[in-house]
């Protein structure tokens, strides 16, 4: 079956003061304005995977969006471990609201490890969104800085040095303020973000009456096998379609 026609584009956002690198892929066949997802990507950097699932997306009748985050090769800054890329994620989304292929009514987001760090404090900061998916998500950064000590340099310190750090860049303290149903995704052999933040998550938006949607993974660690890939990405899809379309 041949491909769908797509537009691709590359440009860059300014972000306090900051120039980022933003990629996106819209749909041109259909009715604009579209529906919408954001792709945060994970700590190890932007790859093509990001594009390809953009395209992906717009091959679906979405617009798919992806940006280099600051302090990445691409875009300027330094990384911040969710604080200043929040206000990116926020200048990115008013960005696109200027556009007219996009609906404003039907925006979402995802994202892996760090970048579904980032879209949960998105999403909790903001109310542009309609669904949210995260993949692998760290939502307690005491806990995670345990597990994972190189981040205290990206917040200042460790949690005894500068504890208000760790309390705004924790999304599990602010779930009260989510306003759009999320679907939740991990590995339960996961050692760099163990299982047990998504669980934490999962427990929280049950007492705060928030919809979700739980997926766990036996045999999946914080890398995915390709077949773990493959599943989770069309899991991801067909929530966005139930929400989003």
């Amino acid at each position: 079956m041949p491909e769908k026609s797509v537009a691709k584009e590359n440009f860059i956002l300014q972000s306090e003061g900051l120039r980022l690198r933003v990629f996106t892929a819209t749909p041109q066949s259909g009715d604009a304005p579209f529906p919408s997802v954001q792709i945060h990507h994970a700590g190890g950097g932007y790859e093509p995977v990001y594009e390809h699932m953009a395209v992906a997306l717009a091959e679906r009748g979405f617009v798919g969006i992806t940006m280099i985050h600051r302090g990445y090769p691409g875009s300027q800054g330094r990384m911040e471990y969710g604080k200043g890329e929040i206000t990116d994620i926020g200048n990115l989304t008013e960005e696109m609201l200027t556009r007219s292929s996009i609906d404003p009514e039907r925006m979402g987001i995802m994202g892996y490890s760090r970048g579904a760090h980032n879209a949960i404090l998105a999403v909790e900061r903001y109310d542009y969104f309609r669904a949210g998916a995260l993949w692998s998500t760290p939502v307690e950064m005491v806990d995670h800085v345990q597990v994972n000590p190189w981040i205290a340099e990206m917040f200042g310190g460790f949690p005894e040095d500068v504890p208000e750090e760790y309390r705004i860049r924790s999304s599990i303290h602010f779930v009260e303020q989510i306003n759009c149903p999320l679907l939740l995704i991990h590995g339960q052999i996961d050692d760099v973000v163990p299982v047990r933040h998504t669980l934490r998550l999962a427990e929280a938006l049950k007492q705060n009456h928030k919809p979700f949607e739980l997926k766990l993974f036996p045999h999946e660690g914080h890398i995915w096998s390709f077949a773990g890939f493959d599943h989770n990405w069309q899991l991801t899809v067909d929530f966005f379609e139930r929400h989003l379309k």
